[in-house]
C-alpha cells in the first residue's frame, strides 16, 4: 500500500510524467483531428455547395452566352484553338449556311474540302489563315464560302482568340457582304462592258460579260444572248463560253417565229415571253430536251429592240427551278437588255460604218467601171461581170436587169446573175429563157419608184422569179429622164437567205441610178450611132462646101492669100491666113486708070462665114468704086461706107486702111477707117506707127466724111499694113504679141534675106507655135528700094509726112 506522501513522488517520476504528457498529447491530437475532420467536412460541404453553385452559374452563363450570340446579327463560329474543331455556331451561321445543327455544318460544309471554293478560298487556305493568329490580336479577311446548297456567299470575317466554355478557342465573327460583293462585281463588270463597247471589243466577249452580269444580278440563273439575223430571219447564240457554248451545240439556230422556244416567240411578237415551266409550256414543245439536258426549268425572254424599232436579238434568263420572276428581277433583266442593246447597236453601227466605207469604195469603182463599159458586142458580157461583182459583194442570191425596148413598151431581161455561178447567159437557173414582159403588167409596181418586195402571191412573181425557192424578190424601178412616170427598166434582187438588209437596199438603189445612167447612155449611143453616118455625110459635104468657099474667098484677094510683086524699085507683098475655113480679113491692090496703085487692108467684125460674106461684099464694092471714082479716096470711102450701111441688119462693119500710091514719086494718100495704125520703117530710126486721123469703120454710120492724109515713101523706107490678128496673136502661155514686138520686129526685119514680110511671118508663127490661132491674120508690106536720100519732114511726129 502506498501512503499519501508516496503518490506525488511517483507521479513526479520522469517515466510517468512522459506517459502523462504523451497521453495528454494524444488526447489533444485526437481532439484536434476530430475538430479538423469536422472542419474538413464543413469545407467539403461548402466547396460542394460552391461547386454546385458555380456549375449552375456556368450553365447559366453558357446558356446566356449562346443566347447572346444567337441574338447578334453576325454569324459566329467558335473553333477549338488546338484542333480547329467547330465547337459552336449561332443561329445566324446555321441559317446562312443552310444547316440545322453544328454537327451538320461541320460535317457537310466546313470540314469537307470539296465543299470549299478553289484557291485562295479552300479549306487549307482557311486553316492556314487561322493558324496565323497569335496569342493576342485579331485577323480580318473577306472569304468566299459555299453553303450546303452549293451556293456561294461572301463573308467579311474577323477571328480572335478566346475561351469558350472553359476551353481555349478561336471565335470567327462574319458579316454577310454577298450583296455588296455582287453589286461591286456587277459594277465592275458593267464598267468593263461599257469600256469594251466604247473600245469596240469583240461582241462575243461582250456577250459573255453581259451574261455573267445577268447571272450575278439574278442569282441561281443562267443567261443566254441570241442575236437576230435579218436576212435569215433567225437567232443565233452569242458568246464563246458559258450557256452560249452549251446551247449552240444543242440548238445553233432558232427561227424567229411563234412557238420556236420562248426565244423565237419573243423575237416574233416583240414582247416579253415568260415560261414558268419549260417542260409544260407549248412554246417549248419540240425543244424541251435541249433545256432539260442543261437542267434549265424556267425561261424569261426579253426582246432587244433598237431606237429605230428594229429587232436586234433576245436576252433569255433560265432558272434551275420552275418559277416566274419578281418585279426586282424583271427590272434587273430590263437593265441587262438595255445594256445588251447598246452593245449590239454600237457594234452594228461600227459594222455599218465599215460596210458603208467599203461599199462607198466599191460603188465608186463600180461607177467608174459602169461609165467605161464598152459599146457593141462587149457591152453585155462586161455588164454581167459587173453584176456578178455586185452579187458577190453584197452576198445576194440573184440579180437581174430588165430594160425597156426602144420601139415598144415591153421589158426584156438584159442579164441574170446567181450567187453560185457567174451566169453569162440570159437564162434563169432552170435553163429556160426568160420571156419579155409587157409594160402594162409591171406598170403598177413601177409607179412607186421605191424598192418593193414581190412575193409568190403576186401575179407577176413567176414572170420575174430568179430561182426555185419561193423567196421574196426586191424590185427597184429605173426612171427614164423624161419624167417620174417613165421607166427605162428595173432591177430584181433576191436574197441568199430570206430578206435583204436595209443598208444593202439603199446601196442597190444608188447602184440602180448608175445603171439607169448606163442604160440611158447606151440608148443615146445607139441613137447617135444611127445618126452618125448622116452626120458624117453632112460634115463631109460641109467640109467640101467650106473648102470651095475658102477657095472662092482666097481668089477674091490678089495671089490667093500669098502675094508678091515688084514694080521697078518697089516690092509689095501680102499674106492672109484665116483663123477658120473662111474669115473676114482682106487686102486689095487695084491698078487705077490713072496708073496709080490703090492698096487696102481690112478686117470685118465677127469671124467665119458671116464675116466672109461681108468681106466678099466689101471687096466687090471696093473694086467697083475704086475704078469708077479713079482713086478719089474720100469719095470711095464715103460711097463704100454708105453701101455697107444699107441693109445691114446684122450690124456688121469693116475697119480698113486704104491708100493710093504714086509709084514714080513715092507719094501716097491714105485714110484710116478705124483700123490699126500702119508701121513706118526708114532704117535709120526706130520703127513708128502712123496715127493719122482715124474715123469710124465702114458700115456703122451713114454719110461719114473721111480725112485723107498725104505722105512720101523714100528709097529704103517701108510701110507695113496689118490686121489686129497680128498684134493680138497669143503664144502657149497666153502672152500677146503686141505692138511693141511688132515695132521691134520691123526694125530687125530690115535687109533680111527672106524679105520683110517673110521674116515677119516666120517670127510671128514661131511666137504663136503650138497655140490656137485666135483671129484672122493679114500682113501687107510696101518697100521702096534704091539709094538712100535725106528725107525732109515737116512734122517729127509723122515720119515722111508732107502737106
Amino acid at each position: 500500500m502506498f501512503d499519501g506522501t508516496a503518490l506525488p513522488e511517483r507521479l513526479l517520476q520522469p517515466e510517468l510524467l512522459l506517459v502523462v504528457v504523451l497521453a495528454v498529447a494524444l488526447g489533444a491530437v485526437a481532439l484536434w483531428h476530430q475538430h479538423a475532420r469536422k472542419q474538413s467536412r464543413q469545407r467539403e460541404q461548402a466547396l460542394a455547395r460552391a461547386n454546385d453553385d458555380a456549375q449552375r452559374r456556368l450553365r447559366s452563363s453558357m446558356s446566356d452566352t449562346r443566347a447572346m450570340l444567337d441574338q447578334g446579327s453576325a454569324a459566329i463560329l467558335v473553333f477549338d484553338r488546338i484542333t480547329l474543331t467547330l465547337l459552336f455556331a449561332n443561329r445566324q451561321a446555321l441559317d446562312l449556311f443552310g444547316c440545322d445543327s453544328v454537327e451538320e455544318l461541320s460535317d457537310t460544309v466546313l470540314m469537307r474540302p470539296d465543299a470549299w471554293q478553289p484557291s485562295p478560298y479552300s479549306l487549307l487556305d482557311f486553316e492556314s489563315w487561322i493558324s496565323q493568329l497569335k496569342a493576342s490580336g485579331f485577323l480580318r479577311r473577306e472569304w468566299l464560302f459555299s453553303t450546303a446548297a452549293r451556293q456561294n456567299i461572301w463573308m467579311d470575317c474577323y477571328i480572335s482568340n478566346t475561351v469558350f466554355e472553359g476551353r481555349p478557342a478561336r471565335t470567327l465573327s462574319a458579316n454577310n457582304i454577298h450583296a455588296y460583293k455582287m453589286n461591286q462585281a456587277a459594277d465592275k463588270l458593267r464598267n468593263g462592258i461599257l469600256t469594251g463597247i466604247n473600245s469596240s471589243a469583240p461582241m462575243e466577249n461582250l456577250a459573255d460579260s453581259l451574261c455573267k452580269l445577268a447571272e450575278i444580278r439574278l442569282q441561281d440563273t443562267r443567261c443566254l444572248i441570241t442575236r437576230y439575223d435579218q436576212q435569215r430571219d433567225s437567232l443565233t447564240p452569242l458568246g464563246k463560253g458559258g450557256l452560249a457554248k452549251d446551247f449552240r451545240e444543242q440548238l445553233p439556230v432558232i427561227p424567229a417565229r411563234y412557238g420556236s422556244t420562248s426565244i423565237g416567240t419573243a423575237a416574233y411578237t416583240r414582247h416579253r415571253t415568260l415560261c414558268e415551266s419549260v417542260l409544260d409550256d407549248h412554246r417549248w414543245q419540240g425543244y424541251t430536251r435541249v433545256v432539260a439536258d442543261l437542267g434549265l426549268l424556267a425561261s424569261w425572254s426579253e426582246p432587244i429592240v433598237s431606237q429605230r424599232d428594229e429587232l436586234l436579238g433576245v436576252v433569255t434568263v433560265f432558272s434551275h427551278h420552275p418559277r416566274n420572276p419578281d418585279e426586282q428581277q424583271l427590272e434587273d433583266l430590263a437593265s441587262i437588255v438595255s445594256l445588251t442593246g447598246l452593245a449590239i447597236e454600237r457594234k452594228q453601227w461600227q459594222k455599218a460604218m465599215e460596210a458603208a466605207a467599203a461599199s462607198e469604195r466599191f460603188i465608186r469603182q463600180l461607177g467608174v467601171d459602169l461609165v467605161n463599159l464598152p459599146s457593141g458586142d462587149e457591152f453585155e458580157p462586161k455588164l454581167r461581170y459587173l453584176m456578178h461583182r455586185i452579187v458577190s459583194h453584197y452576198e445576194l442570191g440573184a440579180l437581174a436587169l430588165w430594160e425597156r425596148s426602144g420601139d415598144d413598151e415591153t421589158f426584156a431581161c438584159l442579164a441574170t446573175i446567181h450567187h453560185n455561178t457567174p451566169d453569162t447567159s440570159r437564162a434563169d437557173n432552170t435553163g429556160a429563157t426568160i420571156q419579155p414582159i409587157a409594160g402594162k403588167v409591171v406598170a403598177n409596181m413601177l409607179a412607186d419608184t421605191a424598192a418593193e418586195y414581190i412575193t409568190p402571191q403576186d401575179a407577176i412573181y413567176d414572170r420575174i422569179r430568179l430561182g426555185v425557192e419561193p423567196k421574196p424578190i426586191l424590185l427597184t424601178a429605173l426612171n427614164d429622164e423624161q419624167g417620174e412616170d417613165s421607166f427605162i427598166g428595173f432591177l430584181t434582187v433576191q436574197s441568199r437567205y430570206m430578206y435583204i438588209a436595209q443598208a444593202t437596199i439603199d446601196h442597190l438603189q444608188v447602184i440602180g441610178s448608175m445603171v439607169r445612167t448606163v442604160l440611158l447612155n447606151r440608148r443615146l449611143v445607139h441613137s447617135l450611132a444611127s445618126d452618125m453616118e448622116n452626120e458624117q455625110r453632112e460634115r463631109k459635104k460641109l467640109e467640101v462646101e467650106l473648102s470651095v468657099a475658102r477657095s472662092i474667098q482666097m481668089s477674091m484677094v490678089p495671089g490667093g492669100g500669098h502675094f508678091r510683086e515688084t514694080y521697078r524699085n518697089w516690092t509689095i507683098e501680102a499674106w492672109l491666113q484665116p483663123a477658120r475655113a473662111v474669115g473676114g480679113d482682106l487686102y486689095e491692090l487695084i491698078r487705077l486708070p490713072s496708073g496709080k496703085l490703090l492698096i487696102a487692108v481690112g478686117d470685118v467684125s465677127d469671124k467665119g462665114a458671116p464675116a466672109a460674106l461681108f468681106m466678099a461684099r466689101t471687096v466687090s464694092l471696093l473694086n467697083f468704086l475704086a475704078r469708077s471714082l479713079d482713086g478719089d479716096l474720100a469719095a470711095i470711102a464715103r460711097a463704100l461706107n454708105n453701101e455697107l450701111c444699107r441693109s445691114n441688119e446684122a450690124c456688121m462693119f469693116v475697119t480698113m486702111i486704104m491708100g493710093v500710091l504714086e509709084l514714080g514719086s513715092g507719094e501716097i494718100q491714105w485714110l484710116n477707117a478705124g483700123h490699126n495704125e500702119p508701121m513706118f520703117v526708114d532704117g535709120k530710126t526706130s520703127p513708128k506707127l502712123w496715127p493719122g486721123n482715124p474715123a469710124a469703120p465702114f458700115g456703122v454710120y451713114e454719110d461719114v466724111d473721111y480725112d485723107v492724109e498725104s505722105a512720101s515713101i523714100r528709097p529704103d523706107q517701108s510701110i507695113t499694113l496689118y490686121s489686129d490678128g497680128v498684134t493680138e496673136a497669143f503664144d502657149r502661155e497666153g502672152q500677146e504679141f503686141g505692138e511693141e514686138r511688132l515695132l521691134n520686129l520691123g526694125y530687125r526685119a530690115f535687109n533680111q534675106p527672106e524679105g520683110l514680110l517673110g521674116y515677119m511671118r516666120e517670127q510671128l508663127l514661131s511666137f504663136a507655135s503650138g497655140a490656137p490661132q485666135s483671129d484672122d491674120i493679114t500682113l501687107l508690106t510696101i518697100q521702096h528700094h534704091g539709094t538712100i536720100h535725106p528725107v525732109h519732114r515737116d512734122d517729127s511726129k509723122h515720119p515722111a509726112k508732107s502737106s
